[in-house]
């Protein structure tokens, strides 16, 4: 019999749960919140004081490279005017940022008179830098060890000034420069950015910045600081630089470090980010999970005093449950069973890895019949031995798989006969026993990828096609375009002759017949010129003006010398593309144009050609005004083999290839429809092309 719980106590048992876990969450909520700032706010403590310590280490190890070489016998020697080769002092230059982390550091030795007698960055010297440093006076005459963080022309600097003895005589002062550059770098390493500003009151002052970089009126001192965190503190930099313990912006957190001369004064900032993901907040899940466990225990301790209220009841209710937990484990056994008949009995080849070894796991009875190995030596291969890919590449797609980033690949498996198959699979990651595995489906497109290299090879064919018929067309334009050059030069030779024999050939009449001819000839060869072009095989993109497509495709299809007027409204631009085949699609319609139009009675015969830019595409509309296409042919206009011509004047596949072209070759549309237009207060009917094609293949 079925143990039945009476309502009251139900309805008690659950009002008690729900105020249990209502207090648990609102004091935990409360309280992770609580622990996660105090987290962040120790974070960016502890930020600040590893920058501070990081300039503290920076300027003691230039104080130290100044303190050595004040003890550098070249550097004495060299101020005491005996003669050391000068290119010995670079020398030491040189090695110091060979043999040590300091990558920028210069070194400027002055004599006891304040007169520069060595800069490492400049052959400039011998000038006396005492009157425009200010500190140099006080440091001639009683000298000292300083060591200063400053903005000078160049850079956010550390300078160290030592002075140089031989013996007990002064001979004069080496100051060591480094940049800030190099914190920035050590940061970088331990997964911590910065981007270091020097105050934008020294906005003029920095004359010949190092990294030549600006946020608005602050100098950034610091070479590669990532682009997209320059571009988040350049929308709001005021709010950056006043931040007093941190800011959260979306997967980082934010801080920032003032850095202050001896007066107290603000020269710089260090921004510091650090990724969200890289702070330890495992002490608050800990907490989370005892506090959950604390909410769980209550709720068991709730559910424990309920069922002592009806402990009568249990004998009963065990043995049901009893009954329920075997039928349970059989429905479970038989789920099994079905998960085994669909992996195994499942007519998809499917294999299961390890991602880590790429160990195979498990195949079904699939996977054994296409590659031809037998279960037990099937299991002992590796994803590597029955894929033609490289072990480092198989290994970046599990990662890709686990991380969900790419499920589908296509690869080149061997069979055991060593036959090589082209293959599709399908794969995602898995659970099996607490551990990850990835799961795949695949399938055999051998055939299909033949299939689709024979459909490519046919396509090629449409397409030579077509510009075979386009050859005729251009042989019977050249023919007709050459007949008035070849009648004007004949006409001027024969007049040439006839008057030299009968000796009334003057100068003024041979030189215009000579020029005529000579006119003449060169429109030949130009006509010539413009049809070669055209049939230029070319598989290279090129820049080419608008105006220079339609010239072209008009004058090739020979409208002009027709009683078609022919409109233009563009404005011209340049486009990035393959211009022949561009040119190839608007012969096409232009010859049909012509053709249809030949065939009509209208008076005012014409081609109207609109062109409209867009952001980064361009849309054609190519009207005419012959009447438009059938509705019943309308839709097959770009079908292979389809035309409304005579058989010996048409092969319908013109406008097949100029779709072939537009949508395969430019990543385009073409689509015709029949519309009325306005021309000059007048209304035409046609039909209208519309073409809309990137500006650029690159956008």
């Amino acid at each position: 019999m079925q143990y039945s719980t009476k309502p009251i106590y139900l309805l008690l048992l659950i009002i008690l749960l729900i105020s249990a876990f209502s207090c648990v969450n609102y004091f935990l909520s409360n309280k992770i919140e609580g622990l996660t700032k105090n987290k962040y706010l120790q974070t960016s403590n502890s930020l600040k004081n590893q920058i501070k310590e990081a300039i503290f280490n920076k300027k003691n190890s230039t104080f130290n490279v100044a303190l050595a070489l004040s003890e550098d016998n070249n550097f004495k020697k060299f101020l005491k005017n005996e003669k050391v080769p000068y290119p010995s002092l670079n020398v030491v230059s040189e090695k110091i940022k060979k043999y040590s982390n300091f990558k920028n550091l210069w070194i400027h030795l002055i004599d006891k008179n304040g007169i520069s007698k060595y800069r490492s960055w400049t052959k400039e010297k011998n000038d006396n830098v005492s009157t425009i440093r200010k500190e140099l006076p006080t440091l001639l005459k009683n000298p000292k060890v300083v060591s200063i963080i400053s903005v000078g022309i160049f850079d956010i600097t550390f300078k160290n000034i030592v002075p140089i003895y031989d013996g007990n005589q002064f001979l004069g002062l080496v100051e060591v420069i480094t940049k800030m550059n190099s914190i920035a770098e050590e940061f970088k390493e331990k997964g911590i950015d910065l981007i270091i500003l020097a105050d934008k009151k020294f906005k003029n002052q920095i004359k010949k910045p190092f990294t030549k970089d600006f946020i608005g009126d602050y100098y950034v001192a610091n070479l590669d600081a990532k682009s997209e965190l320059k571009k988040t503190v350049k929308e709001n930099i005021d709010e950056f630089l006043s931040i007093k313990d941190y800011k959260l912006i979306d997967n980082h957190i934010a801080t920032t470090f003032t850095l202050k001369n001896e007066k107290e004064s603000n020269i710089g900032y260090f921004i510091i980010f650090k990724q969200k993901k890289e702070i330890d907040l495992n002490d608050i899940y800990e907490f989370d999970k005892f506090i959950k466990f604390i909410g769980i225990l209550l709720t068991l301790v709730v559910i424990a005093i309920f069922s002592s209220i009806h402990f009568y009841n249990k004998s009963k209710y065990t043995t049901e449950l009893e009954k329920n937990v075997k039928r349970r484990t059989q429905e479970l056994n038989e789920l099994t069973k079905k998960y085994h008949q669909i992996f195994e009995g499942s007519k998809a080849i499917k294999i299961i890895y390890d991602p880590i070894t790429l160990n195979i796991i498990d195949i079904n009875a699939s996977a054994i019949n296409f590659y031809g190995y037998k279960r037990a030596d099937f299991i002992n291969l590796k994803a590597n031995d029955i894929s033609m890919s490289t072990v480092d590449k198989q290994k970046k797609e599990f990662i890709n798989i686990l991380e969900n980033r790419q499920n589908v690949f296509i690869s080149k498996n061997i069979l055991s006969n060593g036959e090589i198959k082209d293959v599709e699979i399908y794969a995602s990651a898995i659970q099996i026993d607490k551990k990850t595995f990835v799961y795949s489906i695949i399938r055999d497109i051998t055939d299909e990828l033949k299939e689709k290299n024979e459909f490519n090879k046919k396509q090629k064919l449409f397409y030579q096609q077509a510009k075979m018929a386009s050859m005729g067309e251009m042989l019977e334009n050249i023919a007709h375009q050459w007949r008035q050059p070849l009648s004007t030069i004949t006409t001027a030779a024969s007049g040439a002759k006839i008057k030299k024999e009968f000796g009334d050939l003057d100068d003024e009449f041979f030189y215009d017949s000579v020029d005529l001819i000579i006119r003449a000839a060169t429109y030949l060869s130009q006509t010539i010129d413009d049809f070669r072009d055209f049939f230029k095989q070319s598989k290279n993109k090129e820049n080419f003006k608008l105006s220079t497509l339609i010239n072209t495709s008009i004058k090739l299809a020979n409208i002009k010398n027709t009683d078609i007027e022919i409109v233009t409204v563009y404005e011209d631009c340049e486009i990035l593309g393959y211009k022949n085949e561009l040119i190839q699609v608007f012969l096409n319609i232009f010859s049909n144009a012509k053709d249809i139009l030949n065939t009509t009675k209208s008076v005012n015969k014409l081609i109207k050609i609109e062109i409209e830019k867009t952001n980064n595409n361009i849309t054609f509309s190519i009207l005419d005004n012959a009447g438009g296409i059938k509705e019943s042919d309308i839709e097959k206009v770009f079908e292979p083999y389809f035309t409304t011509k005579h058989k010996s004047q048409g092969t319908g596949i013109g406008l097949y290839m100029s779709e072939q072209i537009i949508t395969k070759h430019f990543g385009g549309e073409i689509n015709v429809q029949n519309i009325n237009f306005l021309y000059k207060d007048k209304e035409y009917f046609g039909a209208n092309f519309k073409i809309k094609i990137p500006i650029s293949l690159n956008s």
